[in-house]
């Protein structure tokens, strides 16, 4: 079948399915069958689909249609220019958390001899992201799941980072030692009560690291309450948030002595708490 006439098929397989984007869905979901880019999808039409390629292309656009993350079929989700390898152990990387990471790098010299955490750390795509913009930063890579940490140590194996990417499986602060010039995160903030209003691709990710708990500040709060003393003086606490979090918090830390400032994401909504202790 041609490239064209397999994809119209597609389409409205998933749109029949509620899938949203289901165009673009489609188009990813044959590039990664053919192992070209989504570009290249798009300007051959005519070129003839082999019968083995689109019965694997089938297979995965009835994942799909089941409600599969498209990022759990392909296996990789891009994040700050970098392929970041994922599974449904871990949280996909998603804009807002590449957001964060290039607002908080302005703080930054890009060739400065810093240590970093990455609280929470998932797939490891914050911390590979940050040890690659700063070339002399070492990084640790904290959480408590030890599938998290297992995509991660790939992901850091991936981009030949295991010299200064370091990981730990704490739960929190509990196994962690030193101090470092930024505590970043992007922890689980989704009030328990709201999980099952998610859609049913998020639901598909797992619970440990999107549930934060009755007020959705159940890891936020205690990651905060011990983060000064793991700060090296001038260093910064970088958190993600859920729409109307940010502004408590940064009061709170206010109400502690810390400089909070709460920063929008590419979406305009208020997602970011950017700290220092003063």
């Amino acid at each position: 079948m041609k490239i064209a006439d397999l994809l119209q098929t597609a389409t409205t397989r998933l749109a029949n399915a509620g899938i949203d984007e289901p165009q673009a869905n489609a188009q990813f979901l044959l590039a990664h069958v053919l192992g070209v880019a989504r570009t290249w999808v798009l300007v051959n039409g005519a070129f003839e689909v082999s019968e083995k390629e689109e019965k694997l292309f089938l297979s995965l656009l009835t994942r799909k249609g089941n409600g599969a993350p498209l990022a759990h079929i392909t296996g990789i989700q891009p994040f700050c220019g970098l392929d970041i390898l994922v599974t449904p152990d871990v949280l996909i990387p998603r804009p807002e958390t590449e957001n964060l990471v290039e607002i908080i790098s302005e703080k930054f010299e890009k060739k400065g001899h810093y240590t970093f955490v990455d609280m929470c750390t998932g797939s490891g795509c914050i911390a590979v992201a940050l040890a690659v913009k700063f070339p002399n930063a070492r990084v640790l890579a904290v959480d408590v799941s030890s599938a998290a940490l297992q995509v991660a140590a790939q992901n850091i194996r991936k981009h030949k980072l295991t010299e200064r990417v370091d990981l730990l499986q704490s739960n929190l602060w509990e196994n962690v030692m030193g101090t470092f010039d930024l505590i970043i995160s992007n922890p689980p903030y989704i009030p328990s009560a709201n999980l099952d209003n998610l859609s049913r691709e998020v639901k598909e990710e797992p619970r440990l690291a999107l549930d934060g708990g009755a007020d959705g500040y159940e890891v936020t709060r205690p990651l905060c309450r011990a983060a000064d003393g793991y700060l090296n003086p001038g260093g910064w606490l970088a958190l993600e948030l859920d729409d109307g979090q940010p502004w408590p918090l940064a009061r709170g830390l206010a109400e502690i002595d810390w400089k909070a400032e709460v920063k929008k994401d590419i979406f305009n909504v208020e997602r970011f708490v950017l700290a220092q202790k003063r």
